[in-house]
């Protein structure tokens, strides 16, 4: 069996092209990937960690392998543990969503591979060789050497731009500003240690409320606002790492609409795919 399609053209997801994509990482940004490459046909399968890491769990196809499955922005998301049971999601037009360490594709050559897990300097780096195309989010890769394209992810003007080489631009540490607020809304780890949580997603807080410990130490809200994101329990996080944030706004719908930097991200992955995707020879994918 071979990589499902014939590759001639873009379509909705009734008209596939050829490539599967395999995307590693179902947080927000490879979600916002993984929803923009869905609907413009291609087959999609989304890698991720058990538990994830992911912050915001309604937007992040992640959280399919907590409960088995999850809607993001109106596309389902299906955990799969066998290539039978990811036939079986792209037939009834969905993605599927597999654990990184038990995938059912470990040790073959996709056609497209997206690096989107955004940790290229802690994680093993990705290589140009993985896939017939490699996409990749953020710094710490270089196009035209470990991908044959690097989406910026740095909010400004270039923000989802398509480079074919060199690096993106390295992240500031400063996140957007939302009402006036910017680095005030993140959630930072107040040392080293096992993330526990105290409150959950949506959930109000004022200034001096405890939102979760690590290694009995509090981790506080530093805003009156809402929890939009917020890492599982159980999750290891190393001192001042960012383990959620709030949001001023206090608006519950916002818990399932991604922000503009991941839809932006989304789109670039698209136009990388759309103007280079194109390889001869597919890879071949062995039934069960």
């Amino acid at each position: 069996m071979r990589w499902p399609g014939s590759g001639a053209h873009f379509g909705g997801p009734s008209t596939p092209v050829s490539e599967t994509v395999l995307i590693r990482g179902g947080g927000e940004m490879g979600s916002a990937v993984a929803d923009t490459l869905h609907r413009a046909g291609f087959r999609v399968v989304v890698l991720d960690r058990s538990p994830p890491t992911s912050l915001r769990h309604g937007i992040a196809f992640a959280s399919a392998l907590l409960k088995g499955s999850i809607v993001v922005e109106g596309v389902e998301g299906v955990l799969c543990e066998s290539r039978r049971e990811v036939l079986d999601a792209w037939s009834r037009n969905r993605v599927a969503v597999c654990v990184q360490a038990m995938c059912a594709f470990a040790g073959e050559r996709p056609d497209v591979l997206v690096e989107a897990r955004m940790r290229g300097l802690i994680d093993p780096p990705v290589r140009i060789d993985e896939a017939r195309v490699v996409v990749a989010i953020g710094p710490g890769i270089v196009a035209g050497r470990d991908a044959h394209f690097v989406i910026e992810s740095m909010r400004g003007p270039r923000l989802g731009r398509v480079l074919t080489h060199g690096e993106a631009e390295p992240h500031s540490g400063v996140p957007g500003e939302v009402l006036g607020f910017s680095e005030e809304r993140i959630l930072r780890a107040p040392r080293e240690g096992v993330f526990r949580r105290v409150l959950d997603l949506g959930d109000f807080v004022d200034p001096g409320d405890v939102v979760g410990w690590v290694e009995g130490g509090a981790l506080r809200s530093r805003l009156r606002g809402m929890i939009r994101g917020l890492k599982l329990s159980g999750v290891e996080v190393g001192a001042g790492h960012k383990v959620g944030d709030v949001d001023p706004r206090r608006d519950i719908s916002l818990l399932e609409v991604r922000t503009d930097k991941a839809g932006a991200i989304g789109r670039g992955a698209l136009l990388a795919l759309a103007g280079g995707a194109r390889r001869p020879e597919r890879s071949p994918l062995p039934c069960n």
